[in-house]
This record gives C-alpha cells, sequence and structure tokens, in this order.
C-alpha cells in the first residue's frame, strides 16, 4: 500500500508541473504523501521507496540536463530526491511519533515541509530554489496573491496545510479519529487565501510604465562556449534586422531588449577602451559586436537593454607556445543599458548559477574543480564572477524615469536575491526586467516554462510587473498579480510589444522577506532538541 500510495504521489506531483500544468494536483500530490506517511509502517522501506519514486519523477522532469552534463544528470535527480525523503523521515519522527504529535496535522506538516523545501531552496549548495510546493497555484491568481504577505513560502504552506487534512481523511479509520481540527485550520486557511486573493486582484488605478519591445532570439546553448565568429556574422545582424522590423510594425518603444550573453565580445564597459587601443589589431574580434551594437543603438535611435559580457579590472595577456589570449581579471555576467547619446550602465550579476555559472564549495580547491568540470561539464570554465552591486538600472527618457531592477537568468528564481537587488535600490523599482539564456533545456519545453513560472512570483511578493526575454523563450510580459498578459512561441524567433501598468503598492513581503521559512525551519529545530531531551528523560 505505501509503495502504491508513493508511486501515485510522484504521478499527481509531476501532472501539477509544465508543460501539464494540473495546479490541482498540488494538492492530491500532498495528500497521497501524507497518506503514505500516516500509514507506513515500515519507515526504511517507505524512505527508500519514496527515493526511487521521486529520483525518477526528478529524472523526468530534468532530462534536459544530459546535454548539459551526462554524469551529473543522475546526481542532480537523485540529489533533489533526497529532500521529499529527508521530508518524510523528518515528519514521521517529529510530527506523527514525536514531540509534535499533539499538534494539528495540518499545522506541522506545513512546518516541517517549509523549513525543508527553504534549506534546499536558499542555503544548500547555493540554491536549487525550482519545483517549490507552491508555484503552480499561480496557474489560479487568487490562491498565489497571499504570497505579498510571505513569498512563495505562503503558498506552499497552502498546500500543505489543505493536502495534508485530506491525507488524514484518507486514513481507513478517519471516521473514528475525525481529524476535525485540521481540516478546519485548512479550511480557514484556504477561504482567506481566496478573500485576501480576490481583493488584491482589483484593478489599480495605475499608469502605464510605457512600450516595450521585447525580442527572443533562438540560439542553442553552445553559444556561451563554441559561438564561431562566422556564425555571429549571420545571427547578430539577423537580431538587428529583426529588431529594426519589430520598431516599426509597432510604431516605435521605449526600450528594446535583448535576452542575456546575447551580445559577444568583452562588453561595454568605457575603463576597457585604452587596452583595446593598445592592442587595435589583437583585440579587433573583441570589440567587433560592441561596436557593431553602439552604431545599431544610434540609427535606430531607442535605447537598448541587452545581455553581454563585462571584462572588468586589468587585462592580462596569458600564452601556450605561440598561442596568446586575453585573460580579464574580473568577468561578469551583465544586463547593459545602451542610450542613443552614449550614455551607458550595466547591472552585473551577483549570483552567478550554482553549477551552470560557479560551482560552491568546490571553487575552493581548484584541482578538484578543473577535475569535476573534465568529468562533468567539459568546454565550459563556470569560472563567472559575482559583480559588484551598483545599484539599479534607470531609464531616462522625456523627462520620465523608470527605474529597473534586472534580476539576471537563475537569480529571478531565487526570492531573496531579487529581494536584495529592490531592497539595495532603495525599494523604489518601477519594473522588474528579466533577461534569460534557455538554450540549456534543448527542446524540454517544461524546463523554460518552469524557469519563468518560478519568476512570475517575484511579480506577486513585489506588485511589480516583469518583462522576461529569454532566448528560445519562453518570452513574455507578467502583470503586478503574476497573471501572464503575452507570450511568445518557445524555440521561435520574434518580437513582443510589451505595455506594462504600474502598481504603486507595498508588500509585507517586501519588509519581512524569508522571516516565515526561518521560523519554520527554527522550529523544527528547536523541535528535535526538544523531543531528544524528553526521550532522555523518560
Amino acid at each position: 500500500m505505501t509503495a502504491a500510495l508513493l508511486a501515485l504521489s510522484g504521478l499527481a506531483w509531476l501532472l501539477s508541473w509544465p508543460p501539464i500544468d494540473l495546479w490541482p494536483m498540488s494538492f492530491l500530490w500532498a495528500a497521497l504523501l501524507i497518506r503514505a506517511v500516516l500509514g507506513a509502517r515500515n519507515l526504511w522501506w517507505m524512505g527508500f521507496v519514496c527515493l526511487l519514486v521521486y529520483s525518477l519523477c526528478w529524472a523526468w522532469l530534468l532530462r534536459w540536463v544530459i546535454e548539459v552534463s551526462g554524469p551529473g544528470y543522475p546526481v542532480m535527480a537523485i540529489y533533489s530526491a533526497v529532500w521529499m525523503v529527508l521530508f518524510v523521515m523528518v515528519y514521521r519522527r517529529l510530527a506523527v511519533h514525536g514531540f509534535l504529535a499533539s499538534l494539528p496535522q495540518s499545522v506541522t506538516a506545513p512546518v516541517i515541509w517549509l523549513a525543508i523545501e527553504y534549506l534546499r531552496a536558499e542555503i544548500v549548495l547555493g540554491a536549487w530554489p525550482w519545483y517549490l510546493a507552491g508555484m503552480p497555484l499561480v496557474h489560479w491568481p487568487v490562491l498565489a496573491q497571499i504570497a505579498d504577505l510571505g513569498g512563495v513560502w505562503m503558498v506552499g504552506l497552502l498546500v500543505m496545510s489543505t493536502g495534508t487534512a485530506l491525507g488524514q481523511w484518507m486514513m481507513p479509520d478517519a471516521g473514528n479519529r475525525r481529524p476535525i481540527v485540521s481540516t478546519v485550520v485548512a479550511s480557514v486557511a484556504l477561504i482567506l487565501s481566496v478573500a485576501y486573493g480576490y481583493w488584491r486582484m482589483l484593478p489599480v488605478d495605475s499608469p502605464e510604465l510605457g512600450r516595450y519591445l521585447l525580442v527572443q532570439t533562438n540560439l542553442p546553448q553552445d553559444n556561451k562556449i563554441g559561438w564561431s565568429f562566422a556564425q555571429q556574422q549571420e545571427d547578430l545582424p539577423a537580431f538587428m534586422e529583426m529588431t529594426r522590423q519589430g520598431l516599426q510594425e509597432s510604431g516605435g518603444a521605449q526600450l528594446v531588449i535583448w535576452p542575456e550573453t546575447t551580445v559577444p565580445g568583452p562588453g561595454f564597459d568605457p575603463d576597457n577602451a585604452e587596452f583595446f587601443d593598445r592592442y587595435q589589431e589583437a583585440a579587433r574580434f573583441l570589440k567587433h559586436w560592441p561596436e557593431q551594437l553602439w552604431r545599431f543603438v544610434h540609427s535606430i535611435e531607442t535605447p537598448m537593454l541587452v545581455g553581454t559580457n563585462t571584462w572588468s579590472g586589468s587585462v592580462t595577456i596569458e600564452r601556450e607556445g605561440d598561442q596568446g589570449w586575453f585573460v580579464p581579471e574580473f568577468q561578469y555576467n551583465s544586463a547593459t543599458l545602451l542610450m542613443p547619446g552614449g550614455s551607458v550602465s550595466s547591472y552585473h550579476k551577483v549570483f552567478p548559477t550554482p553549477f551552470g555559472e560557479r560551482l560552491p564549495w568546490i571553487d575552493s580547491w581548484p584541482w578538484l574543480r578543473d577535475q569535476l568540470l573534465e568529468l562533468g561539464a567539459r568546454g565550459m570554465s563556470l569560472s563567472l564572477d559575482p559583480g559588484p552591486y551598483q545599484g539599479n538600472i534607470s531609464l531616462n527618457q522625456n523627462e520620465m524615469e523608470t527605474v529597473l531592477a534586472t534580476p539576471i537568468c537563475f537569480e529571478a528564481t531565487v526570492p531573496s536575491v531579487t529581494r536584495s537587488l529592490i531592497r539595495q535600490g532603495g525599494g523604489s523599482t518601477d519594473l522588474l526586467v528579466n533577461l534569460s539564456n534557455d538554450g540549456w533545456f534543448g527542446s524540454v519545453d517544461g524546463g523554460r516554462l518552469q524557469h519563468a513560472l518560478a519568476s512570475r512570483f517575484r511579480c506577486i511578493e513585489w506588485r511589480q510587473p516583469m518583462l522576461r526575454v529569454a532566448n528560445t523563450g519562453q518570452t513574455a510580459w507578467y502583470d503586478s498579480c503574476g497573471r501572464e498578459m503575452a507570450t511568445l512561441p518557445a524555440r521561435t524567433a520574434g518580437t513582443l510589444m510589451a505595455t506594462p501598468q504600474g502598481d504603486g503598492r507595498r508588500t509585507l513581503y517586501g519588509i519581512i522577506g524569508n522571516t516565515i521559512p526561518i521560523v519554520c525551519l527554527i522550529t523544527m529545530a528547536l523541535s528535535f532538541v526538544l523531543g531528544f531531551r524528553r526521550e532522555q528523560h523518560s
């Protein structure tokens, strides 16, 4: 019975995620999981089956990793499943036969779940905040609006509380135990969430923030490591022509936005001009595309926000035999605003993607780092530096200032990172702009849809619209309630005009941040300590 329940739970969990998106399954998989834990006779057998079932589920969702790192693929799937196993083991220990057994299960299960989910999402190994319990509910936005109170974590509590009450009623002796208290707690939480959601989704009287042309490119992911100059000569002019046509067809825009890492070369840092002047001939290929893009910006007379690498600090020359190459002191992943008048402002990614752009902890041991890259990510350096935070990007045009927070790629899925960017900028941003390169996902559109799904919660948490511009998709724009307003199909090149509306409301999450999952983590830790002491004295 336990194995069957866990298998059904895994299936329901899979169905709740993109591209299927059956969001009501979020409550069902949680209910089946709780029912399995409550009814399991053998704790270790339950843990083993849970690991097996959810490793297979994660393997299906993460199958795009095969093309990125074959050896890393099974490790990532098993690692992700281990967190589910940790939940069932800890829940069984604390909430069923332990210190918290006297409390309503629809309270204790969500607390334990959120504590463990927070460890995975924001603490251990850099961050892995994808496929969080509350995320599918953004497809019924009225339930997701409580995220402006406590973040996406608050929605996860709602899923687990409701699922736990349902799971208790699935027990054979539910008629005798009658989990009334759990049901009341979950029902009240659900009703209040719906009421709050309808209230927060009432129309807001705020002006439009302008017209933005979003340009979706369709390059394979290897443009980061193997984009030849010959191929660039075909791709970059095509992007420019697509942009020019998009502006003509739409009647112009306040800003043109290109995806992450679309412009090859060392970026637009004016401090590097002296170096390139000194090595004019040798560096001509490096500075070719930044110079071409500057000419393009002047020709269209429209500001552009583009994704590019940025070389910073001193640049040296390394040689091996007859070969030589330039090595910058620092290399950042950047979102750079180019104004037709010649001014430049950039945001440099402060949180390089763990295991995509850096190796958490492992970077401290160069030999081990080199061996792991040779084994699991040959051809990639994973050596981007975290950028210094220099403030949010301000777009000043026609006597109107629009302040942009520009989390790049994975950063928009980490709640604390986006919060840090907005708060360090004074909390007065108007618009979220997320540049991404989702060529990682190959033909697995579920991966790029999940990336966008996770990012949408930042809109609700901050009551700000978001423009998302991604290579291969999903390029879209969302309102301040996280609703999708328009999108482009995946794996096709195209343009999309976005006209986001501002939202001047402030949120509780903006003040308290991740306080709720931190409190859950502390509660779980104290429960272990108090339970252990009780056992020692019994």
